[in-house]
């Protein structure tokens, strides 16, 4: 059954979750974070129109979409289980490829909507935003989990809306300290998010 978006409880969940289990989120922003952070600083000053740099970009890219991936399925774990399931890590293999072309579907669906109005490009990050859920959640296909994220977060549009925004705003007194509160509130946010996740879409286990 469907419930309201509870803000609080979903970010007391996160809060929690993260402070019982610090070490193991700070080895895994740390291992993301720099990582991508070295590929930035690779390809920084670097011509665009050099394919090497076009390489590096592709995989910088190729690397947040599996981090981000990883992320959403460790908050999934610990929002069911309490804990993460290493056994988790081996479901990665076959969902990368339909998480991928996911992703390329919702940021271009994004862009579009970003090109007509900024307003239709908001619109669509927050109808749609459980999709790379559904993916990696269901096992769906990347035109099946977009309907059926358009479906469940029916008639909840602004309550999602405000909740991305307390998101977006946490993550932004994050980044103020050199960008080393990120380390905490990314992991409390995406908890939070599969928190409210699991509220519209309960585990089959």
């Amino acid at each position: 059954m469907r419930t309201r978006v509870e803000i609080r409880r979903a970010l007391e969940f996160g809060w929690n979750t993260f402070k019982n289990n610090a070490l193991f989120f700070l080895v895994l922003m740390f291992i993301f974070g720099v990582s991508a952070a070295m590929i930035s600083v690779m390809v920084e000053g670097l011509p665009w129109a050099s394919v090497s740099v076009m390489f590096l970009r592709g995989v910088g890219w190729l690397w947040r979409v599996v981090a981000i991936m990883a992320v959403i399925l460790v908050s999934l774990s610990f929002r069911d289980t309490d804990t993460f399931d290493t056994g988790k890590i081996k479901e990665m293999k076959h969902l990368i490829i339909p998480y991928l072309l996911g992703s390329l579907l919702f940021s271009g669906i994004l862009a579009v909507g970003m090109i007509l109005l900024v307003a239709p490009g908001v619109w669509f990050a927050v109808k749609y935003q459980f999709m790379p859920y559904l993916i990696i959640d269901k096992g769906m296909e990347p035109v099946e989990a977009l309907k059926a994220a358009g479906e469940i977060t029916r008639g909840f549009w602004l309550e999602l809306f405000v909740f991305l925004l307390c998101l977006a705003g946490i993550n932004f007194l994050g980044a103020i300290p050199f960008g080393l509160g990120l380390l905490v509130t990314v992991p409390v946010t995406f908890l939070a998010h599969a928190w409210v996740y699991r509220s519209f879409v309960p585990s089959e286990a």
